[in-house]
């Protein structure tokens, strides 16, 4: 499936927080973008459901391989 302009600006975001903090959560993300939680739940959702994140029980989001390259 191809990949909205939002979701790789998702994606890029997830690399740099993950870079400067060693991990991400969707409240970083909502934060770092100046978006609301809800918009960002729903990102995430979507990203996961294309297999571009995985979302750990722990609330963490890690990139898939294809996440990466999106990024």
């Amino acid at each position: 499936m191809s990949l909205l302009e939002s979701g790789e600006n998702y994606l890029e975001t997830i690399l740099v927080l993950t870079k400067r903090n060693g991990s991400v959560r969707s409240i970083d993300i909502a934060e770092e973008m100046n978006f609301t939680k809800a918009s960002v739940s729903r990102a995430m959702s979507i990203l996961k459901r294309d297999n571009y994140i995985i979302m750990e029980p722990d609330g963490r989001i890690l990139l898939t391989k294809d996440g990466q390259k999106k990024a």
